[in-house]
């Protein structure tokens, strides 16, 4: 009874771990090696992993049109979101910021919602939006952002919240397994042919590198989507959607020890500032029951 109840604390606070690790793996590994090489790497070792958990479940194959809807969105949510994201860490967008950026995509999706499935919206989203912009200029306006071009991370932000929406929109009924596999195999066939053209090295560079993209692979794709599996059997999405919007804070936090990033009073202001918007405008308030709107896994 007492092992029951301490489950869900015990994987909600795993989840936040696992899923704010990825800004700070990909940063460590975008020190050393090209971004091509990370994402390429990251791919072929999520989808080997994937993969033998699929074939182990044997959750059957996608439909061919929900797999040609499978390959649209892995193009949006997997190399477009991670490209943008992993290039902006790389020239110097620290870690905190980019997860703050990145976290305010479910927001966005409210607000387009509908647009493309004609539903309708409350105040809260719009107010939250607003919030979460206030809190990225307060952080922006820091001494967190240390130069870097903050627009990658919004350009990230917009392909998550364009992948999210066609997901939505092309909704089917495919196995998750076996959908999170074709995206998977389907980056990293991307990865492989653009290679030639990207980046001048194929391996990543020394045992830290390798660390690293193992660390982006296995733990925080494969490893987060099963600690959010498990949660989502528990809990609702919108305890899910809750811990998310600690991951902004988490990965701020962790990157002062683990890369030497800064953390200003007007950078805790800022993060504060967007995180109450996040969970005003996706109803994760404490005693707040609207269901947000569902962000895939792009880890």
């Amino acid at each position: 009874m007492t092992s029951s109840r301490w489950t869900v604390p015990l994987l909600s606070g795993l989840f936040v771990l696992l899923w704010s690790s990825g800004f700070i793996a990909a940063k460590l590994s975008t020190r050393t090696t090209d971004v091509p090489t990370v994402l390429f790497w990251r791919f072929v070792i999520a989808a080997a992993v994937t993969g033998a958990v699929a074939a182990w479940l044997r959750p059957g194959l996608p439909r061919p049109r929900a797999t040609v809807h499978l390959v649209v969105t892995a193009l949006l949510l997997q190399i477009g979101v991670f490209s943008a994201v992993f290039t902006g860490l790389a020239r110097g967008v620290p870690a905190g910021l980019t997860s703050l950026v990145v976290g305010l995509a479910p927001l966005l999706v409210g607000l387009l919602t509908p647009l493309v499935l004609r539903t309708r919206i409350g105040v809260a989203p719009v107010i939250g939006l607003l919030l979460g912009a206030v809190g990225v200029y307060v952080v922006v306006s820091g001494n967190l952002t240390g130069g870097g071009p903050v627009l990658l991370p919004v350009l990230g932000m917009a392909f998550l919240t364009a992948g999210t929406l066609y997901q939505k929109r092309f909704n089917d009924d495919s196995p998750v397994a076996a959908s999170v596999v074709v995206q998977m195999v389907t980056s990293a066939v991307v990865m492989l042919v653009a290679m030639p053209f990207l980046a001048p090295q194929w391996l990543p560079t020394g045992a830290g590198g390798w660390f690293a993209v193992a660390w982006l692979g296995v733990v925080n794709s494969a490893g987060t989507f099963a600690v959010m599996f498990v949660l989502l059997r528990r809990r609702s999405t919108v305890h899910v959607s809750a811990l998310m919007n600690l991951s902004p804070a988490t990965t701020a936090l962790l990157a002062v020890p683990l890369l030497g990033e800064a953390l200003t009073g007007r950078a805790l202001l800022g993060l504060a500032v967007a995180i109450v918007g996040m969970f005003l405008g996706l109803g994760t308030w404490p005693r707040l029951r609207r269901r947000p709107p569902e962000v895939p896994v792009t880890g």
